[in-house]
């Protein structure tokens, strides 16, 4: 995940034209990433939802993969159990789990969302044929994924050259990087029968770019049709 500014500077020809909240771009496009990660590499049929943390990224992420899974249940997990019973409540219908293993066991999809420094996930905490999107620890020396499950998954990235230097799960257990996510978008991805597959989310700076000229795009066209119709 990218820690970004309070605030974001839109410039058009080199002319700033809009001021934007950083934060609230930052947390959306992470977890449209994810999402499209998880359309690429999820099971299809996937029923369970699992997200361990509590914070911007936990909640962006539920309401993401809400927009493309008729999930039967929502796991939330966290370090502070008053912090998960919070999320669950504003995002209704969401299960508080009292520990990692119980929030993921026969989970199809779990997000990892914490500013751990050491890993919390482990190999026997997944079920085979799970997805797993891996959003913090996005520095060298920080950890959410025990050795051996790194080992075992199939690992995708947003950006090889990046994960190779900024993710301490790669670095630290010299997992093999299978592939980069815009490889699979473009050629699709057929899932072996109980792989687990990998996404490690670091984000990308042109993803916020894209992001902010999408909002500024959106932003004139909904204000040509308000002075349309008034």
């Amino acid at each position: 995940a990218v820690v970004s500014t309070q605030s974001t500077g839109y410039t058009l020809n080199g002319e700033l034209v809009a001021q934007m909240d950083a934060g609230e771009i930052t947390a959306k496009r992470t977890a449209a990433v994810s999402a499209v990660a998880t359309q690429v590499l999820a099971s299809k049929e996937s029923e369970i939802l699992s997200v361990l943390g509590t914070g911007v990224q936990a909640e962006s992420h539920i309401r993401a993969l809400r927009e493309l899974y008729d999930f039967k249940e929502v796991r939330i997990w966290g370090r502070t159990q008053k912090k998960a019973q919070v999320l669950a409540e504003k995002l209704g219908t969401c299960v508080v789990s009292d520990s990692v293993a119980e929030a993921c066991h026969g989970a199809d999809i779990i997000c990892t969302v914490t500013g751990a420094a050491e890993p919390i996930l482990q190999a026997d905490h997944v079920t085979p044929g799970a997805h797993i999107n891996v959003v913090g620890a996005s520095q060298p020396t920080s950890r959410e994924i025990a050795t051996d499950l790194m080992l075992r998954a199939t690992v995708v990235c947003d950006c090889y050259d990046a994960v190779k230097i900024e993710s301490g799960d790669v670095v630290q257990t010299k997992a093999p990087v299978n592939y980069e996510i815009g490889e699979l978008v473009k050629e699709g991805y057929e899932r072996r029968e109980g792989e687990i597959t990998l996404f490690k989310n670091l984000g990308l700076a042109c993803q916020d770019i894209a992001c902010a000229d999408l909002v500024y795009k959106n932003y004139i066209a909904d204000k040509k049709v308000t002075e349309a119709t008034s």
